[in-house]
C-alpha cells in the first residue's frame, strides 16, 4: 500500500478442509514436521475410509451395454425400447419445426413470397395476413388501425435509388414528388489511372521517350543490385570455404563467435571454486610452455622447494632413527659381551691345542686357527689406577724454568694453551731455553 502500512497477513485456511495430502507436505522446520506426523498418526481420520464402497464393475457388462445397439440397422434390438425413442425424436423433430415456422413468421413476412398465400390462413382464414398483429410481420391475430393510405409502411432500402430503373428516389418513386426521399448527394471521386497502363517508352521502338541512355543504365544497375540482393539472401553461406559471402556479415559473425567464447570461458571461471583456480597451469600455456604470470610461476618452485625440504627431512629423521637403532644395537652387543667373563676363553688358549682333534693352535696347514675373543680384557690394579687419567701431551700446560730463576728465587710460564696472549712476549726470550732446559713432568 502507498501509506506504509504492512499487508494483511493472509487468512488461514479453516482446519477442516486440510487434506491428507497436506499434513504430508514439507514443513518448514523439522519441529512442524513431528507435530504434523503426530497430528496424521492420533487426530485425523484417513479420508478413505470415510468413503463408501468403490462401485463394482461386473464381467461382461461393457459387452451387454454394446450389444444393446445394432450398429448395422441403426436401430435398438429391443422393440420397445426402439418404438419409444422414435416417438421421442418424432415429437421433438415436430416441436423443433414449428418453433421454426414461428420464428420465420415473425422476422419475416407473413406470406409466401412464391406463390403470395398467407401462412396464417389456417389461424385467420379470408384475412389479409399483413393487417394482423399489431405490427407488420407479427403472428398476432386481429385487425389493425389502418394507416392514412390504407397501406402498411413500405419496408426502408438501403439504397437511395430505384434498383429496377437505376433512377433515384426524387425521380423514380411510389410517393407523390413532395413526400418522395430526397437523394444524398455524393461528389465524384478522381479517377485513378493504373500506373501500369501509362509507359514511358515507346512500345514500338521499346526506347524511352526521353533520356534513354541514362535510364537504361540506371537499370541495369538497378536489376544488378536487384540480383545481388536475391543472391545474398538465398547463398549467405559457403559450405566449401565455411565462410559468409558478405565480409561485413563473416565478421560480425566472428565478433560473435569470440564473444560467446569469452563469455563461457568466463561463465567456466565464475563456476570454478576458488582452489581450483590457482592451478598451475592457470598462469602457462601447458602446450607452448608459454608463461604467462612469471611471479606466480617463482611462487609455485619456492613452494614446491620447500616441500621437498619437508619430504626431504623425512629422511633425515629416518637416517637418524636408523644410526640411534645401530648404535643402540652395539650398546647392547657390547653390553652382552661385556657380560661374559674373559677367563672362559683363557683356559683353552692356555692349553695350546683342541681338546677334541687334537691341533695346536696356529695358522698353519695342520693347525687350528684360535680365534680372539670379543670379551674385555680384565684390568690390572695399576690400569684400574690409571683408568680416568690424562696422558701426557705437548699441548698441555708445560711448567718450564726460565733463565737465572735460581737467582732470582722465581719461576715463569714460557708457554700455555690456557693462556695464548703469554706466549708472544715469553716467545723471544725463552725460545733458547726451551731447547736448553727440558720440559718437567706435566700435571693433570
Amino acid at each position: 500500500s502507498l501509506g506504509g502500512a504492512p499487508p494483511a497477513a493472509a487468512a488461514q485456511p479453516p482446519p477442516w478442509t486440510r487434506t491428507m495430502d497436506d499434513l504430508r507436505a514439507p514443513a518448514a522446520t523439522w519441529g512442524n514436521e513431528l507435530k504434523a506426523y503426530e497430528k496424521e498418526k492420533r487426530r485425523v481420520v484417513d479420508e478413505g475410509f470415510m468413503r463408501g464402497q468403490q462401485l463394482r464393475l461386473p464381467k461382461g457388462l461393457v459387452q451387454q451395454q454394446e450389444r444393446v445397439f445394432d450398429p448395422l440397422l441403426q436401430r435398438f434390438r429391443d422393440s420397445g425400447v426402439e418404438s419409444q425413442q422414435r416417438h421421442m425424436e418424432e415429437r421433438e423433430r415436430v416441436a423443433h419445426l414449428n418453433r421454426a415456422q414461428d420464428i420465420d413468421i415473425i422476422r419475416s413476412q407473413p406470406f409466401n413470397i412464391i406463390n403470395q398465400t398467407s401462412k396464417l390462413e389456417a389461424l385467420a382464414p379470408g384475412q389479409d395476413p399483413m393487417r394482423l398483429g399489431g405490427q407488420p410481420g407479427h403472428g398476432a391475430t386481429g385487425e389493425t388501425r389502418r394507416m392514412r393510405y390504407g397501406k402498411t409502411d413500405h419496408p426502408a432500402s438501403y439504397t437511395d435509388y430505384n434498383i429496377v430503373s437505376n433512377l433515384p428516389h426524387d425521380i423514380h418513386h411510389w410517393q407523390k414528388p413532395g413526400e418522395r426521399p430526397v437523394p444524398y448527394e455524393r461528389e465524384p471521386q478522381v479517377r485513378k489511372v493504373p500506373h501500369f497502363s501509362v509507359k514511358d517508352f515507346d512500345i514500338v521502338t521499346n526506347r524511352y521517350l526521353s533520356d534513354h541512355e541514362s535510364k537504361i543504365s540506371t537499370e541495369k544497375h538497378l536489376k544488378l543490385l536487384e540480383a545481388t540482393h536475391k543472391y545474398n539472401k538465398h547463398n549467405k553461406f559457403d559450405p566449401v570455404i565455411q565462410q559468409f559471402n558478405d565480409p561485413r556479415q563473416e565478421e560480425r559473425a566472428r565478433a560473435a563467435l569470440d564473444a560467446r567464447e569469452v563469455e563461457m570461458n568466463a561463465r567456466l571461471e565464475a563456476q570454478l571454486p576458488p582452489s581450483f583456480k590457482g592451478r598451475l597451469s592457470e598462469h602457462y600455456n601447458v602446450v607452448s610452455h608459454e608463461s604467462r604470470n612469471p611471479e606466480m610461476l617463482e611462487l609455485w618452485d619456492t613452494l614446491e622447494d620447500e616441500r621437498k625440504d619437508r619430504h626431504k627431512n623425512r629422511y633425515i629423521v629416518e637416517h637418524n632413527l636408523h644410526v640411534q637403532d645401530v648404535k643402540n644395537d652395539h650398546i647392547t652387543g657390547s653390553r652382552k659381551m661385556n657380560r661374559i667373563a674373559p677367563e672362559r676363553f683363557e683356559e683353552e688358549r692356555r692349553r695350546g691345542f683342541n681338546i677334541i682333534d687334537n691341533k695346536t693352535h696356529g695358522r698353519l696347514a695342520k693347525e687350528r686357527q684360535l680365534h680372539e675373543d670379543f670379551t674385555t680384557k680384565r684390568l690390572s690394579p695399576w690400569e684400574r689406577t690409571q683408568q680416568g687419567r690424562l696422558e701426557a701431551s705437548p699441548e698441555m700446560v708445560q711448567t718450564i724454568r726460565m733463565p737465572g730463576a735460581d737467582s732470582v728465587g722465581g719461576r715463569g710460564l714460557a708457554s700455555s694453551s690456557s693462556a695464548p696472549h703469554l706466549r708472544s712476549s715469553a716467545s723471544s726470550s725463552g725460545a733458547s731455553a726451551k731447547r736448553s732446559a727440558p720440559p718437567s713432568v706435566a700435571r693433570s
